[in-house]
């Protein structure tokens, strides 16, 4: 499955994608082409905010492959690739059905993510999940006392060594492995105590963690923040105004988790929008089948079996905190469904998943449970899983046929670009998705052309 999966996604993103840049790939290209090894550039107070991983990848694609797109997009693909890897050793080790793991797999495979599998700037986020997949499967064993000291030295310095790629997902990771730390140091493992050497591992892990959010924190302090189209107001001032604007938008995350911004605005195919109290109720069926997951999780005892599942359901609420309390500003609910977040969502997602399947597989009692909140459990579980097949797959398959369309409007923004000099700047922003100044835009495209770079490079 996970082959299939990755084969899949590298079909998609050769039938949907075109070699441009666009968007975002705009700032980048004017603030730091075609100097891609002038250090300087990356010696700024706010370094880590700007992901320094990022510097690498980009002399690299730029010195070898004339700044490809393709490039990105490839290394996003394998940041799902570590995911699948990090699951499919999981779903061996603990025996979890294969009913299950396709369930898993195909919320990992949806195109509800496409956008940032076409927006090659989006690799380094999707690397820094499955680096967070290998670190919290690496806790799983630690909590079990499997670990030798070459994964208890990756432990301790993973923290760090996220900095450099994670950007801003820092923070919802950071406040997951902190608590997992303390949770290792008050509890112990899955046998309910920790030899010395293990407790002070978890000591160590939580101490380069919070050192880790300090210097990110300290590095967020000088950064300078644009967001195009976000509102001016005060979040009590939005709350006084629509005070169920904000439970909305949350609960708009958890049904973005199942399905794709755009199949909602066209669920039915002729340009009608799935209505938008449907679209809260299944997120808020979805939020609660993350609280009826991690119920089952604490009183089955399944926390005396593993912890990977409860970290990446703490990660991806995580997540769905982070969008929210990010994202609210642009005072538009379907914000919170942009695909653009999907990956962060499955997260959540996945866990949750498995902790389900574990239930079943590991034979686990769920301890003084009653018959009606046995039925109850399970219908979670059922509309859960129901919800999360049905949206991706539809997902997906809307996706699918729009490949051709997408991959059209990227070769009509190549041929854009080529000819830039007879558009106007307003027509060229429209054209590139670009919603701030002409002139850095301009800037970018001048670029371009005098290094014979992207689309100036072939014919």
């Amino acid at each position: 499955m996970p082959v299939s999966g990755l084969i899949f996604l590298l079909w998609y993103v050769r039938s949907a994608g075109y070699d441009v840049v666009y968007t975002d790939y705009i700032r980048l290209i004017a603030e730091y082409l075609p100097d891609v090894d002038d250090i300087k550039r990356l010696l700024v107070p706010d370094i880590l905010t700007r992901i320094p991983a990022t510097f690498l990848a980009r002399f690299i694609n730029y010195s070898s492959f004339g700044f490809s797109v393709t490039f990105d997009r490839l290394l996003a693909i394998g940041g799902i690739g570590l995911m699948a890897i990090v699951l499919a050793l999981y779903s061996y080790k603990y025996k979890v059905g294969y009913g299950w793991q396709a369930v898993i797999f195909i919320v990992l495979f949806s195109l509800n993510k496409w956008e940032i599998l076409l927006n090659g700037t989006a690799w380094a986020h999707v690397v820094s999940f499955g680096l967070f997949f290998i670190n919290y499967y690496l806790m799983d064993r630690l909590w079990r006392g499997e670990t030798g000291s070459k994964e208890e030295l990756m432990l301790f310095l993973m923290p760090v060594l996220l900095l450099l790629i994670a950007g801003e997902y820092i923070a919802s990771y950071a406040v997951t492995m902190i608590f997992m730390s303390l949770l290792g140091i008050l509890m112990g493992g899955a046998a309910g105590s920790t030899r010395g050497k293990e407790k002070s591992l978890y000591k160590g892990i939580l101490f380069m963690t919070v050192l880790a959010l300090i210097l990110y924190i300290i590095s967020r302090h000088f950064a300078v923040w644009e967001h195009s189209g976000a509102t001016d107001k005060g979040i009590l001032e939005v709350i006084s105004e629509d005070p169920m604007y904000i439970p909305r938008f949350f609960f708009n995350t958890f049904a973005g988790a199942v399905i794709g911004q755009e199949t909602v605005m066209n669920f039915f195919g002729n340009g009608e929008p799935l209505p938008d109290a449907l679209v809260t109720v299944i997120g808020v069926i979805m939020f609660l089948s993350y609280l009826a997951a991690l119920y089952v999780y604490v009183r089955s005892g399944l926390y005396e079996v593993t912890v990977f599942p409860a970290i990446l359901v703490i990660s991806g609420f995580g997540n769905h905190m982070l969008v929210t309390l990010g994202r609210w500003i642009f005072l538009d609910t379907a914000y919170a469904l942009s695909s653009r977040y999907a990956g962060q969502f499955m997260i959540g997602l996945i866990g949750m998943i498995l902790i389900f399947a574990l239930y079943r597989t590991q034979k686990r009692e769920l301890k003084g449970f009653g018959w009606a909140e046995k039925r109850a459990i399970r219908a979670f579980a059922a509309a859960a899983v129901v919800l999360i097949i049905s949206g991706n797959c539809y997902t997906t398959y809307q996706e699918i046929g729009k490949a051709p369309y997408r991959e059209a409007n990227y070769a009509h923004m190549a041929e854009v670009i080529r000819n830039y000099e007879q558009y106007g700047p307003e027509e060229l922003k429209k054209e590139l998705e670009w919603t701030k100044d002409s002139e850095t835009l301009l800037k970018a495209l001048k670029i371009l052309k005098d290094n014979k770079l992207n689309v100036f490079g072939r014919p």
